[in-house]
């Protein structure tokens, strides 16, 4: 008796806290957990009331027991029914009809057997002791429950038989594990709880309630093996805590015997000694108990998640992979291979916006076109919020079920970033088991993250791609800017070798125009006038500037073809500046220009250029006298300052706008008031002059300021 009533006690507390834990843990089929927890408790209420309905020893206890599993009876199979539709059938009119007309059946046939007086048990001819092998009972209201009971059971069973018929792989299992055990423990429930009561048989009626042992351990392990219901997490932890709990009792219960023959030399009673005894081994089983937990945590975790993701390991890695790939087609590559091998997906591929197919894995390809990418989109935004998933088994627009059925997907995860659409992750079917909750929550823990970093990658290939493009436009410019340097090259040496061809051709008629010019000037060719003197002076001045013009224009043709030589000799400066001061006194005079020559009495000897170092002076001088105004001074120097030669020009005249002073020394460079000044420069005159000087190593002299004049000059060291 005390072992029947455990084991009944057993199969109604094993009910409740599989049907507790379903309504609790369960995240999806909201409807189909209620109707779950409702077979649960019919099967802990039938299991309880055939444990009070087999003590009872009066009318009165044996009609409420009666009553109330009887009731839980009815109300299994209609619930069971229900149960099996919501999980394993698609929602359709056909089976909310079915549901609702269920309902209303199971409310007035409760009603009814609660009250009706006597429903089966004719309590009135019961006699005690009861003799539970011939109790009378009401053969109408009987036949009625056995009839009610039997079409819901046989309803349960063809609607699991249709469900394995339509359904996938995964599901197929999950249905068929739950559609044995339903079977296998209605054959004996069949017999002893139908059949026998209606010949007045109840002696072994407790056998229906544990054979229904069978039932629940095929339902927990199709949760966990199959993941029925999602609720796998909690089915795992509460056989691990239950087995740790009966280990602990084990234990207890051995140790406290042995203990109590051992060691008090008497059996285990209630006493002083089982108390001491009872303190010793709270204590024992209080140090045992994080250890044996751990055991069976390991044990429970290996059973029920053998080969599965850890899930902390998951989102570190794939944080990983977004942090240290930039790549868009490599980051896309290494997510979907980790993706596939964690969640055991046959396919994994990523559809990003007008590029295409990235980070194909798995054994299956997948194509979609840009019309079924919008479809989603637009289903997406209709139906979800990010960053929600599309399962393919949930989805209620017909088309694109369709479409997830033709490629085999059951998963589609659009990727949001700024509510812009970044990509699309889809995945296959399940190698095995199906798609947990705890998949789909990994998947939408990493949506965000995986958004940022494709959008990233999105950004950084349309930079590279920019920096492609910005890279071939520049090789061709380069290669443009080439050429036509090549011709710009080729234009300047024919420039070059016609001004020196030029420059060349041109000394010879000036040198006789100069010559015929100075033999009149002496006389040679007769007396002239004063008139024609001062003429004939004038034209020898302009011969003798055009000779320097052209002295000019061939050394920048030398300086081109690298021709350019100095010819160094030991020259007196200073006589070769007075030369040139005096040579340019008629010029200073017809501008009616004051020159003012001062030169220091020790003045060495330099090694230079005479011709070159004389052209220098020649020009500075010249242009201080060409660009001051009437009746002003040019002050001439040449001195030893500090074991170097200085020669400085100062003139008051136009200065040079500050804006310019430094392109200056720029060859073919002039000032914009030099230009309005004199018209007929060529802007090569201080070009030659600084690399006259530099080639000698020394220096410029040059300041000025605009209106008020200018000083320009160079220092040369004494060798």
């Amino acid at each position: 008796m005390m072992i029947r009533a455990l084991v009944l006690g057993l199969v109604a507390l094993m009910a409740l806290i599989l049907g507790v834990l379903v309504l609790k843990k369960s995240k999806h089929r909201h409807d189909a957990k209620y109707w779950f927890f409702l077979v649960c408790l019919c099967l802990a209420v039938w299991s309880a009331g055939l444990e009070v309905f087999s003590l009872a020893d009066n009318e009165i206890a044996l009609d409420t027991a009666s009553r109330w599993f009887y009731i839980a009876s009815a109300v299994f199979c209609p619930a069971l029914a229900i149960f099996t539709t919501k999980s394993f059938l698609p929602s359709t009119k056909s089976t909310k009809s079915f549901i609702c007309a269920s309902s209303i059946l199971i409310t007035i046939f409760s009603l009814y057997i609660i009250l009706v007086p006597e429903f089966i048990v004719n309590t009135s001819e019961v006699v005690t002791p009861v003799d539970f092998s011939r109790i009378p009972i009401h053969a109408v209201n009987y036949v009625i429950f056995a009839t009610f009971f039997s079409v819901f059971f046989l309803i349960s069973m063809c609607f699991g038989h249709i469900a394995w018929r339509k359904s996938d792989l995964v599901r197929r299992k999950q249905v068929a594990i739950y559609m044995i055990g339903l079977l296998i423990c209605s054959i004996p429930g069949f017999i002893v709880d139908l059949f026998l009561p209606a010949l007045g048989d109840y002696r072994y009626i407790w056998i229906g309630p544990i054979a229904t042992i069978i039932f629940l351990f095929a339902i927990m392990y199709s949760i966990v093996r199959y993941r029925l219901m999602d609720v796998k997490m909690a089915v795992a932890r509460s056989v691990s805590y239950m087995l740790l709990l009966i280990a602990l009792a084990v234990v207890y219960v051995i140790s406290a015997y042995v203990i109590s023959i051992l060691v008090f030399q008497r059996s285990l009673t209630i006493d002083s000694h089982v108390n001491l005894m009872n303190m010793i081994l709270a204590m024992i089983l209080a140090v045992m108990y994080q250890p044996v937990k751990k055991i069976f945590d390991k044990f429970t975790d290996r059973v029920f998640y053998y080969g599965e993701y850890d899930a902390d390991t998951f989102t570190r890695e794939i944080s990983k992979i977004l942090t240290y790939t930039a790549d868009l087609q490599l980051l896309t590559r290494r997510v979907g291979n980790y993706i596939a091998t964690s969640l055991k997906a046959e396919k994994v591929a990523f559809c990003i916006p007008e590029k295409g197919i990235y980070g194909r894995a798995g054994r299956r390809r997948i194509s979609v076109v840009e019309e079924d990418v919008h479809r989603i989109m637009d289903y997406y935004y209709k139906n979800c919020s990010f960053p929600e998933v599309i399962l393919a088994n949930q989805v209620k627009d017909p088309e694109l079920k369709k479409l997830l059925d033709i490629h085999r997907t059951k998963i589609v995860m659009p990727l949001l970033h700024q509510n812009q659409e970044t990509g699309i992750l889809f995945l296959g079917e399940h190698k095995s088991l199906g798609y947990s909750s705890r998949d789909i929550e990994m998947l939408e823990s990493i949506a965000g993250e995986l958004a940022v970093s494709i959008r990233n990658s999105l950004s950084l290939e349309e930079i590279n791609e920019l920096n492609k493009s910005l890279q071939r436009k520049i090789d061709e410019a380069t290669k443009e800017l080439r050429f036509s340097n090549r011709q710009l090259q080729r234009l300047d040496e024919a420039k070059n070798e016609f001004i020196s061809m030029a420059s060349h051709q041109l000394r010879t008629p000036l040198t006789s125009i100069k010559g015929y010019l100075d033999m009149m000037l002496e006389g040679d060719l007769g007396k002239i006038t004063p008139t024609q003197r001062a003429v004939l002076r004038e034209a020898f001045s302009s011969s003798e500037r055009m000779v320097r013009l052209i002295n000019d224009f061939l050394n920048v043709s030398r300086l081109q073809t690298g021709k350019f030589n100095i010819d160094k000799q030991k020259i007196d400066i200073a006589q070769i500046l007075r030369d040139e001061v005096a040579l340019l006194k008629v010029v200073a005079d017809q501008r009616s220009v004051e020159m003012d020559l001062k030169i220091d009495k020790k003045v060495p000897l330099i090694t230079a250029d005479s011709e070159k170092i004389r052209q220098v002076m020649l020009n500075m001088i010249d242009n201080a006298i060409y660009y001051s105004n009437p009746h002003k001074k040019v002050i001439i120097s040449l001195k030893n300052n500090n074991g170097a030669i200085e020669f400085t020009v100062k003139d008051s005249g136009i200065g040079v706008p500050k804006s310019e002073q430094a392109n200056l020394f720029g060859k073919f460079f002039r000032g914009t008031n030099a230009r309005k000044k004199r018209p007929d420069g060529t802007g090569v005159g201080l070009f030659l002059a600084r690399k006259v000087i530099l080639s000698h190593d020394g220096e410029m002299i040059f300041e000025s300021e605009e209106g008020k004049g200018s000083t320009f000059g160079f220092k040369l060291p004494v060798r």
